[in-house]
Parts: structure tokens; C-alpha cells; sequence
């Protein structure tokens, strides 16, 4: 597909998934900063991240949504009404909503059949129509699904009304080949634009989610420096320049000369070495952070990993930080021997996420707060 007068989008979720890298956590002055560096660059979209998570990722989105910027302004949001809520509260003109799609993630994180999750995805795209919402409704583990069932997904989407339907290759195990084939099928079904977010747990995104602007996705999701869950996404830096330079697509805004700024900014606030997100065998290949993924890992390790750890010889890790959910928190606990009741469990992640700063609970530092708990 020739691509110099195709119009190709960028998504950056530096501020959303980046922010899920172990280790990493903005202040609300960090973030306001990257969000004027990522207009500058010119993404098209910036995801202010998941307003749910803690306090403090409620208050960066509630203060660069009052930004004037050019980049649209989107955030991530489950089918749950708190989370829409939330996004109302706050508006903010683009909701993702997002649900897991694969067998896997229904009889896992889900335990409901796909009757109920189309009924759950129609009704609440439609709600959020309603309420005034741009919406991109991304089915998560898009690459796991049949092919049947996502094509009904991504009608049933289109036809209640979201804007944009976004193709998670979740836990990374697309080749740039499959890709083409499941984007152009995903094309000659759908008008609206498509979206393609890559995990690079196989070291391909940036190679898949070229893949997926040639064969007809619009928009691309990145991450400065390539940020993110286990082995990250495809970086900034490389997917504008090779769209640029490599593709010749002219028909955007990015202005690449603040790359490096932008590049050196991440290097520098979050003291990263470069190999913790290099696949099978950088730190943070079986790493895993948010609560959703925690969650669902624990019920069933295939949710969040293409590959067992064991076959490397090594282990899967489970931080503890603002982005936690008590299953994190049960998880270490049950290591340590510890065992709490759920009001002091729910005390302890409230303190965990007032505490933003702190990017990986110690045990040390869990045995202390309990104690000041009790």
C-alpha cells in the first residue's frame, strides 16, 4: 500500500502504559511536562491515563485536560460504570474503553460468556454516546480471539456508535506477516478508523505495527522510549521517523527535532537501564505491575505472558506500587506469610497509593506501613 498521502496517526501513552513500566512513576508536574513535549512533537493523540488507578493519576488528567493543547486528549476506562463516570467527571473528550475479547480473558478475568460481553460492549459504547463521548473501543487481546468473533466484535462496536476500533495485540505474539492479514480483514469490514497497539514481548511491535499502518490501520499507539507492561511498546521516536522518513507521510504534524528532548526527558526522570525491557531476557520480560494484569495472571499466567518464564529459567515478578490492586497485595503478602484482613488489606493499598513516588513496595517498607496500620 503506497502511504504518502495516507492519513496515519500517532497515539502516545507514555502517560498510560508508560507509566505502567516497573519502576516508573510521574509527578503530576512530570507528566504536565511530557504532555507539552508530546504536543510539541505533534502525536495526535495524547492518553492521559486510567483516572482509577490512584489520586494522583485522577489529578495529572483533571490538570492537562485544562491544558490548551492540539493533540486530543483521550483516556483508558473499563466497561464499568465508576470508570465512565469518572471520565465524565473529568471531561475529557475521548474515552477508551477497553474489555479483554479471547476465550482466555472471558473464562478467566471475566467468567461470562460472549452473549453477555456483546451485550456489555454494545450497551455501554451506546452510554457513552449518549453522554457526549468520542469513543475508541479497543478489544484487548485482539490477537488471541477468533477471527470470527472479533469481526463481530468490530461490527457491533462500529454499529453502536464508537468512533475508532483499537487491535491490542496484548501480550505481543503477532508477526508483522499475521498482522497484515487480521488488520486487512479488520479494513475491508470497517469504515471507522483503526487503531493498532503492539507489545514488543517478542522484540516485533515496531515491525507489527508497521505492518498494520500498511495494510490500513490509521492510528498507532507508542511510548517514548518504548515504556510500558513487561517488554513495552513500539518507542516514538522510531515510529515517527520511519513514517516519516522511511514511508514519506507527510500528511501530519509531528516535528520530529524534539524527539530527543522528549527522549532525554523520559531518560532522565525515570533512570531506566536500557536493558530492563529487552525481550525474554531484560528484567522486566516477566514483570508485572498494573492490577488488571495481576489479577488475571494469578487466575491464569497465559493472560499477560505469550511464554512461560520457566523455560528461561526464570521467574515471573510482581510489583507493588500505585498501580496495584489487592491481588498484588495478597500476592506478596502470602509470600512473606502474612495474612490480613480485607479492611487492613484495603488500608494498606490506600496508603500504597498516597504515596505515589514510591515505584516498588519493598518488603521492608510493607511490613513497616502494616505496622503503622495496626
Amino acid at each position: 500500500m503506497m502511504l504518502e498521502n495516507k492519513k496515519v496517526e500517532i497515539l502516545d501513552t507514555t502517560l498510560r502504559e508508560g507509566e505502567q513500566t516497573p519502576g516508573v512513576s510521574f509527578s503530576i508536574n512530570q507528566k504536565i511536562k511530557i504532555a507539552k513535549l508530546l504536543d510539541d512533537t505533534g502525536v495526535d493523540f495524547i492518553e492521559l491515563g486510567h483516572p482509577i488507578v490512584s489520586p494522583d493519576v485522577y489529578a495529572s488528567i483533571d490538570q492537562i485536560n485544562q491544558m490548551e493543547l492540539t493533540s486530543k486528549k483521550i483516556v483508558h476506562s473499563r466497561l464499568l460504570k465508576k470508570d465512565v463516570q469518572n471520565v465524565l467527571d473529568l471531561d475529557v473528550p475521548w474515552i477508551g474503553l477497553f474489555i479483554g475479547t479471547s476465550n482466555l480473558c472471558l473464562k478467566n478475568k471475566y467468567q461470562i460468556n460472549k452473549p453477555k460481553l456483546l451485550d456489555l460492549i454494545e450497551r455501554k459504547i451506546k452510554y457513552c454516546k449518549d453522554k457526549g463521548l468520542n469513543v475508541r473501543f479497543t478489544a484487548e487481546d485482539s490477537s488471541r480471539t477468533s477471527i470470527k468473533f472479533l469481526m463481530e466484535i468490530a461490527n457491533l462496536a462500529q454499529e453502536a456508535g464508537a468512533d475508532r476500533f483499537s487491535f491490542a495485540d496484548t501480550v505481543g505474539i503477532l508477526t508483522p506477516k499475521k498482522t497484515k492479514e487480521l488488520i486487512t480483514l479488520l479494513k475491508n469490514e470497517l469504515s471507522i478508523p483503526i487503531h493498532i497497539h503492539c507489545h514488543n514481548d517478542f522484540g516485533l511491535a515496531t515491525a507489527n505495527a508497521l505492518a498494520a499502518i500498511e495494510s490500513g490501520a490509521q492510528c498507532v499507539d507508542t511510548t517514548v522510549n518504548g515504556l510500558g507492561e513487561r517488554c513495552g511498546l513500539p518507542p516514538l521516536a522510531e515510529i515517527a521517523t520511519i513514517l516519516t522518513i522511511l514511508k514519506n507521510i507527510k500528511n501530519n504534524n509531528w516535528t520530529l527535532k524534539f524527539l530527543k528532548k522528549l527522549s532525554d526527558y523520559i531518560d532522565e526522570i525515570t533512570d531506566l537501564k536500557n536493558n530492563n525491557l529487552r525481550p525474554i531476557t531484560g528484567d522486566h520480560a516477566f514483570t508485572h505491575k498494573a492490577g488488571l494484569h495481576v489479577k488475571s495472571i494469578l487466575k491464569n499466567p497465559r493472560s499477560y505472558e505469550p511464554v512461560s518464564p520457566k523455560i528461561f529459567n526464570r521467574k515471573r515478578k510482581v510489583i507493588v506500587d500505585k498501580y496495584s490492586g489487592k491481588q498484588n497485595l495478597e500476592y506478596q503478602l502470602d509470600r512473606l506469610g502474612i495474612k490480613l484482613s480485607k479492611s487492613k488489606i484495603n488500608d494498606l493499598l490506600l496508603s500504597i497509593k498516597s504515596k505515589p513516588s514510591i515505584t516498588n513496595w519493598t518488603d521492608e517498607k510493607i511490613l513497616s506501613t502494616i505496622k503503622n496500620i495496626d
